[in-house]
């Protein structure tokens, strides 16, 4: 019958290094999460913003870039766009954010976030 001794050393290498992916992986997932959320919080109140009748377009774009950079970073800030589009027969304001993908660490999949987000404009009769 062989000796065990020494192989406890090797098995806890084998499960810590799974259980390190593990929780790296859920953090990724929880730090990709938060990054969306913001953004798209971010997109809809520029939206919202934007709706008005007295906010000029460049003052909208404004208004989400700094929340962005409030919350987040002024690197998730640097792609912000407004446009008009027709949603159900309403004219709508429409916000669109691209933003890179957070990176945990030095590894990460790469690649951009965008959100978009809708208003109703308001109009005088």
């Amino acid at each position: 019958m062989k000796s065990e001794r020494g192989s406890a050393p090797a098995e806890f290498v084998l499960v810590s290094a799974l259980l390190v992916a593990l929780v790296l992986g859920m953090m990724q997932v929880i730090l990709l999460a938060h990054v969306r959320h913001s953004l798209t919080f971010a997109a809809a109140e520029g939206a919202r913003y934007a709706s008005l009748i007295d906010v000029s377009a460049a003052q909208a774009i404004a208004h989400t870039e700094v929340l962005i950079s409030t919350s987040l970073s002024a690197t998730y800030a640097q792609n912000v766009a407004l446009d008009q589009s027709m949603q159900l027969g309403v004219p709508t304001a429409v916000v669109t954010v691209q933003a890179p993908f957070p990176a945990l660490g030095l590894w990460s999949v790469g690649g951009h976030l965008r959100v978009t987000a809708h208003a109703p404009l308001e109009y005088v009769r």
